[in-house]
């Protein structure tokens, strides 16, 4: 017995027919036998042949198939069912695979329809994602590993799909972008996606469950497991607007980090992020730091910093760009393998925003402070930062080497050349030379030294000083002039200026130096002076004793010697074949040596002329001794040499 077609609702049965099957048996079965079943959409990839049912009931235009087996014919292959049962009426269809092997795991396929409503339901265990990826025919993204367990469930009306509802468990994920910049390996996540229409657009809603494994998303590498990473969103998704709204989105990572937040994406030329808000919260920002902001500093000048402390943090983008951020942060500490910056016991909250009229303030104070080897004391700032300028609000005052380090102005603007505009003024109170001296490992000096610092400004790349930089030190004062630069943090930075020295005490200067005790005072200048890469190309100086010194002259045996052999002079062989060689000290009347430097070359000169040369040093008192040069143009390599072993050894160097 055969009938050519049944159908019910575009659920079409073509081909059936009853036969007697195990006639020697007895009792015997009849058997239905289905040359094709067709589904309506959206089932009708699903193509199913060679249907033979043993349990089965055939009325009228009702068909129902309990225990079947059949084929799925697809692009694939064919593949063989063994668990199959249907059932379709006019108003009310059914269809069940099961234990179907594919892609190395086991599924089960269900699909029905109740008066144009419709569901369909894909369920997966132990499934080869690398396999799977082969049968979808994908080359998107290189998968190399992976496994699934998954539930699928889609329903909709007619043709259109109302609701989708993900389930999945992903175990040892390895899979590779084409550009490298996302890529996991081992990677175990739980996955919930739900979406349903809603009027004409689709709302949406997704968890993430991070368990074990490595991310990586360019250039950030993520390693989960003990510390777990959870992700969860839930928004609409507007197909004819060619947007998505995330309404709020919560990341956590472990307990070092939780970030909450909402962003609208378009989609219709790429992904762009059109707005973002997001806060966040972070009791273990060393984690934080090593994670999620060491890759970004790399190969910058931030590479190498490690932050630890807490931070909470509220900031917005506007078209892919940083638009306004709030930052409060406590016990902040700063860490620098390039020994730079370190900070300890930092504390405060950064406002900024890209409108240049925002004026809320912001405060940043620490209990610690070391820049490249200077330490600074506590002390906490006070500014304005707005768009691409950042202002001091009120002079700052920050202890500094056992004084005073006062800020009285600074200000910071962003320029479109690449380098900043900045302007600040200054002054210094008894800072300790001892102090400097420690933390730069020099030779021990001792007095204090001060300053103002009236302007300075850089702006085109240019330094430029306003007025007069004034220091005191060793009980006298140096005074700078028309200091200029260009290229200051290029390769290759120029700087110019003039230097005028006044009184300064040579037994300050001199006593704790290898190069040998002088006393009385030192006066001079250093002018038209030009450092190119920081070496200096030329220049006109001049180093003396002061027509108006009254004071004590005095020179040690060893400062005689080291004076003459920067002159070239004989003193050296004098103190050591005479009587001189008993004496320590020598009284003298004046010292005086000049310098002008060009082209390599540095004209030496001294206080007056003799028919040999030049008299460095002329004797006065008892003992009194004259210290004459002999060479008046010295190669400059070839003089910082000798000095730099005069001063470092404490060895003679006689040449």
């Amino acid at each position: 017995m055969g009938a050519s077609l049944i159908s019910a609702n575009d659920w079409k049965v073509t081909g059936a027919s009853i036969s007697l099957k195990d006639l020697a048996s007895h009792p015997q079965k009849l058997t239905l036998r289905i040359e094709r079943l067709e589904l309506p959409k959206p089932f009708d990839e699903i193509k199913l042949v060679d249907i033979e049912c043993s349990d089965f009931s055939w009325q009228n235009q009702e068909l129902l198939c309990k225990q079947g087996k059949t084929t799925i014919r697809s692009r694939q292959g064919l593949l063989p069912v063994s668990h199959f049962s249907f059932f379709f009426r006019k108003n009310h269809s059914f269809i069940e695979l099961n234990q179907i092997r594919l892609a190395d795991g086991n599924f089960t396929i269900a699909a029905q329809e109740t008066d144009q409503q419709w569901q369909l339901s894909v369920n997966g265990k132990d499934a080869d994602l690398q396999l799977i990826k082969k049968l979808l025919n994908t080359g998107t993204f290189d998968l190399k590993a992976g496994t699934a367990n998954f539930q699928l469930q889609i329903a909709g009306t007619h043709s259109q799909i109302n609701q989708i509802k993900f389930d999945a468990e992903l175990e040892k994920l390895t899979v590779q972008t084409p550009s490298g910049q996302i890529a996991t390996e081992q990677l175990a996540v739980d996955t919930h996606i739900e979406a349903w229409r809603e009027h004409k657009l689709w709302q949406w809603q997704g968890q993430f469950d991070i368990k074990k494994g490595a991310l990586y998303i360019e250039p950030v590498y993520l390693e989960a497991g003990s510390p777990f990473i959870k992700i969860s969103m839930r928004g609409a998704w507007d197909e004819l607007r060619q947007r998505i709204d995330i309404n709020s989105a919560t990341y956590q990572h472990s307990l070092a980090m939780n970030a909450t937040g909402n962003a609208v994406i378009r989609f219709n030329k790429g992904l762009y992020l059109e707005s973002a808000n997001v806060s966040l919260q972070s009791k273990d920002l060393k984690t934080i730091s090593a994670i999620y902001l060491q890759p970004f500093f790399s190969q910058t000048l931030l590479d190498g910093i490690t932050l630890s402390g807490e931070i909470n943090a509220d900031f917005s983008l506007i078209h892919q760009s940083l638009s306004t951020l709030s930052a409060s942060f406590h016990s902040l500490a700063i860490h620098d393998d390039a020994s730079r910056i370190e900070m300890q016991g930092g504390a405060g909250v950064i406002n900024w925003d890209k409108n240049e009229r925002f004026k809320t303030p912001s405060r940043l104070g620490w209990q610690q402070l070391q820049l490249q080897k200077l330490p600074f004391g506590g002390a906490n700032l006070s500014f304005l930062s707005n768009a691409d300028t950042i202002q001091l609000l009120k002079k700052a005052t920050i202890p500094f080497l056992g004084g005073l380090l006062e800020i009285n102005q600074f200000s910071w603007q962003a320029s479109t050349e690449g380098e900043p505009d900045v302007s600040f003024a200054a002054s210094l109170n008894n800072a300790s030379l001892t102090h400097l001296s420690n933390a730069l490992d020099w030779t021990p000096l001792s007095g204090s030294i001060s300053g103002v610092i009236p302007k300075v400004r850089y702006h085109n790349k240019t330094l430029n000083l306003d007025g007069q930089l004034t220091l005191n030190v060793f009980d006298g004062k140096v005074t700078i002039t028309n200091l200029a630069s260009s290229g200051l943090f290029s390769d290759f930075p120029i700087l110019r200026g003039d230097m005028e020295i006044d009184n300064l005490d040579l037994e300050q200067l001199t006593g704790k130096y290898s190069f040998g005790s002088i006393t009385g005072k030192l006066s001079g200048y250093v002018r038209q002076l030009t450092l190119e890469n920081w070496k200096p190309v030329t220049f006109y100086a001049w180093l003396g004793t002061p027509d108006d010194d009254d004071s004590s002259h005095r020179i040690s045996q060893r400062a005689v010697k080291n004076i003459a052999n920067i002159g070239g002079g004989g003193a050296s062989d004098l103190l050591s074949r005479s009587f001189l060689g008993l004496f320590e000290t020598f009284g003298y009347d004046k010292l005086g040596l000049g310098c002008y430097l060009y082209q390599g070359v540095c004209q030496l000169m001294g206080i007056t002329p003799t028919p040999a040369g030049y008299a460095i040093i002329t004797g006065g008192g008892l003992p009194r001794i004259d210290v004459i040069g002999y060479n008046p143009r010295v190669d400059w390599n070839v003089l910082m040499d000798r000095l730099s072993r005069i001063t470092t050894s404490n060895e003679v160097i006689v040449n």
